[in-house]
């Protein structure tokens, strides 16, 4: 019997066939498209509020500023978020509203604006965050502190959000 040589290297042999490579580049441009996604929807650690679907949210993000205190925007996914400076600033509309309480409460805005009346929900050595009182939906903003932000500096980033926050209807106000 004799033997036909073939044109098909033995299996093993090290090279990949067309096919072969063809998927091997497939997959190297579906892992790149997949990386330049994550990145372009910025972080991925911050949550939408419980009533980020509210149909004043919407408006509120298109009014926000491109940058606060020089820390920019950070592309985000979730609804009713914004972010600035990767996660130095986060702002959630669409949270719970405030009842009554006994905490401070701290009207913010520019010299010549509209006023938010804010709330210090929460604080410790690293963030603050507060809650807008009497706006329904209710805005969150956290504020993380580190090199460029100091606690002293938590609520100068309130002012340059007074203006898009006022916009949701105000119902009560502050004592």
């Amino acid at each position: 019997m004799s033997s036909t040589p073939s044109s098909t290297p033995p299996s093993g042999s090290g090279h990949p066939s067309r096919p072969g490579r063809l998927v091997v580049g497939l997959v190297v441009v579906v892992v790149a498209a997949v990386a330049v996604w994550v990145y372009l929807r910025g972080s991925d650690g911050v949550e939408a509020a419980p009533q980020a679907g509210d149909p004043a949210c919407a408006p509120l993000l298109r009014a926000l500023p491109d940058s606060l205190d020089g820390l920019g925007r950070t592309p985000q996914g979730a609804e009713g978020v914004a972010v600035w400076g990767e996660d130095r600033v986060v702002l959630r509309c669409g949270g719970l509203v405030l009842g009554p309480t006994t905490k401070a409460c701290i009207p913010v805005g520019p010299d010549s604006g509209p006023t938010v009346d804010w709330v210090q929900d929460a604080s410790n050595d690293r963030a603050v965050r507060f809650l807008t009182y009497g706006r329904s939906p209710a805005v969150e903003v956290t504020v993380r502190f580190g090199p460029g932000l100091t606690r002293d500096q938590a609520t100068s980033q309130l002012v340059d959000l007074a203006g898009p926050v006022s916009a949701i209807e105000q119902t009560r106000t502050c004592l």
